[in-house]
């Protein structure tokens, strides 16, 4: 049995690291600055998890942190990518890629993406600013855009693991709801403007993205100018000369109610995932698993 959880994480990094080997300097470069700022390396943990939950003595532990850097690897692809649409500045309190290389060139390194994270990516473009998003609509995109790889992440580690198809659709199953709700979570921060929080500055009022507290907070108040709304969350205040002091004093209320509907959502699908662990054996690897779902539930 390996020594601790960090020891593991420190062993992914490692071939992380091994395995930026290209010959051009530059690619190099910018590949060891985005992999060494890396934060808690939340799917690296699920794949090391999954695999280890049971039977941890006959996991091939080599084959388990080859699994967990690929994950990783391919998520920091999807970063940078992810950077590049939101013209964003800052990852991880430090310079993107795209604000220190230029577009061009961020583009080299994040070049591969899973096709139903790229299409996550689409829909979330085609449904800037568009008021009329459904929850439905929005559980799709994060599904594609976000859970499909927190759910590789458990696949992965399951499979490693060589667990039995129905343990494997398990964590697939939970895998896929915690990526769902640390969506959700990210996106009510996002909307609060908390940046304190936030892996990067607030961008998806800026780019006209409509995230679970906005569709909420948009049926609550079925409003007739919903750029109005809009407007109001994203500059804190409203333009319409319609509105009065009472009307955003309103808003304000109903954007607290919004925020805490949608944390009720985040925290069904993390109570989700503990009972998906319930099918496991108890050991210091699931107390584990479930110590990291829990710190991402949100006080309603």
């Amino acid at each position: 049995m390996p020594e601790g959880l960090e020891y593991m994480l420190q062993n992914v990094k490692d071939y992380m690291l091994n395995a930026i080997d290209t010959k051009d300097f530059m690619l190099r470069e910018m590949a060891m600055y985005f992999a060494q700022n890396q934060g808690k390396m939340l799917r690296p943990r699920l794949t090391l998890f999954c695999g280890l939950i049971e039977n941890p003595e006959n996991v091939d532990m080599d084959e388990l942190y080859r699994a967990a850097a690929g994950v990783e690897i391919l998520h920091m692809s999807a970063l940078v990518h992810d950077d590049i649409l939101d013209e964003g500045e800052i990852r991880r309190g430090k310079p993107s890629i795209n604000a220190l290389y230029g577009r061009d060139k961020a583009l080299l390194l994040g070049d591969y993406f899973y096709a139903l994270m790229v299409e996550g990516e689409i829909k979330q473009q085609r449904q800037a600013f568009d008021f009329t998003t459904s929850v439905k609509d929005y559980m799709v995109r994060i599904t594609y855009k976000t859970a499909s790889l927190t759910s590789l992440s458990c696949f992965a580690g399951a499979c490693t693991g060589k667990l039995p198809d129905d343990k494997v659709k398990l964590l697939v199953k939970m895998g896929q709801d915690l990526g769902k709700a640390y969506q959700i979570r990210d996106d009510i921060m996002d909307f609060m403007g908390d940046e304190q929080h936030l892996k990067k500055p607030a961008s998806d009022l800026d780019q006209g993205t409509i995230t679970l507290p906005m569709i909420l907070l948009l049926k609550m108040t079925k409003p007739q100018n919903p750029h109005a709304i809009f407007s109001y969350i994203k500059n804190g205040q409203l333009r319409d000369g319609n509105w009065t002091a009472e009307n955003e004093i309103c808003v304000a209320q109903l954007k607290k109610a919004a925020v805490n509907k949608a944390a009720q959502y985040c925290n069904r699908f993390l109570t989700r995932c503990i009972k998906y662990l319930d099918n496991f054996p108890s050991c210091k690897i699931k107390e584990n698993m479930a110590e990291t779902i829990e710190n991402i539930y949100i006080d309603t």
